[in-house]
Parts: structure tokens; sequence; C-alpha cells
């Protein structure tokens, strides 16, 4: 499945006029400038892992320039098998990823390749999203939706064939096999906190010295 949407009639125009017109005839310019945006930079390394994906995934479409394919196509996923050991971040060129999805930290990453991810998603470290584990010969596709404006906490997991709704938050270490509603919340249970030994002197019978 495509993950690069049309050009959007509302988006900010390019400051420099050569990539205005180059997203003009290609749409996938603007979703990278987007996601260079919302990372603050090509430096970090959420930021290289979404390009990287996003040039593998346009590189799969039929539709896309055939000699561009050849070239990008294997340069983008080797670098996407790179940056996985490299940073930790798991991000097949399979995953149909929306638009401004951030990765904020890195480490510990892992998403099925038939996962959705909506627009406007934020992912932190440690984050898994995919089969549950149980059923996975019985149901190979069973994988989460993930709708937009969505926040997955750091060690914060959903599996199974569920939908995380519009802007809901699945908490820190949250572990979600069924429906979020939009605006809704997943959370861990709180750690319970014990203070230290009453470690306090026991004042035996002074009395006058």
């Amino acid at each position: 499945m495509s993950n690069i949407p049309s050009l959007d009639p509302e988006r900010t125009p390019a400051k420099r006029w050569w990539v205005e017109k180059l997203a003009r005839r290609l749409p996938l310019i603007d979703v990278l400038r987007e996601d260079r945006e919302v990372h603050g930079g090509l430096n970090h390394p959420g930021c290289q892992v979404i390009v990287l994906h996003r040039l593998a995934n346009w590189a799969q479409q039929p539709t896309s320039p055939t000699a561009l394919r050849r070239t990008v196509g294997p340069l983008a996923r080797l670098g996407l098998a790179l940056t996985k050991t490299m940073y930790g971040i798991e991000l097949p060129a399979e995953v149909t990823l929306g638009r401004r999805v951030r990765i904020v930290h890195q480490n510990g990453i892992v998403i099925h390749p038939d996962v959705v991810i909506e627009d406007d998603v934020l992912i932190r470290q440690n984050v898994t999203i995919g089969l549950r584990g149980d059923n996975d010969e019985a149901e190979p596709h069973a994988v989460p939706v993930i709708r937009s404006g969505a926040s997955f906490g750091a060690g914060a997991v959903a599996v199974g064939p569920i939908e995380i709704g519009e802007n809901a938050l699945v908490g820190a270490n949250a572990v979600v096999t069924r429906d979020v509603p939009a605006d809704g919340k997943a959370v861990a249970a709180p750690t319970r906190v014990e203070g230290p030994p009453d470690r306090r002197p026991v004042l035996r019978g002074i009395v006058g010295g």
C-alpha cells in the first residue's frame, strides 16, 4: 500500500522555489519536508529511519519512475537494515505510515509490516506494535490500526487486531490487547512506593539523667 498522499492544498509552501516546484510534481518531497520539520532536522535518528522507510515504500509503487525505483529502493532498504542495527528501530518498508509521524527516542522499537499508522502519531522508545504472539498462524495479519494523533509512551505495547483511536494515549509500559477509543487512555498499573524502614532511634526511658 502506498503511504504517499496527494499534495495537501492547505500546506505551507516550501521556502526554496525549486523545492516547491519539485514537491508539486512529486508529493513525496513534501512529505519528507514535513518529517524533517517535526523532528527538528535530518540529524535526528527517528527522522532518518522514517525518511528511509518512505523512500523504500515509494520505490515499491508501480507508478514510481523505473530508473529511480531500481536505484532508490535497494539503497533505502540497505539504510533501513543499517539503522535497525544502529538505532534499534525496526520500521519495515511495508508499514503504512501517515504524515508527520514522530519517533521521539530510539532503541527497542518494533513495528509489524502490516501495521497501519495514520497522521501525527508519536512513538517513544521500546514501543512494540504488532501480533499478539499466540495467534500468528491463525491470524497472520491481525495487527493494530493506529489512528491520527495517537501517542505511545516509553515501553508501550499494542498487539492484536485492535484500533487505537484518534488522539488516544497509550501510557508508559501499558500492554494493550483491545480497542482504545478516541481521546481515551490506556495506562499501566501504577508502581507502589514504599518508604524505608523506620530507623529512628528508640528513646529508652531517660528520666533525670
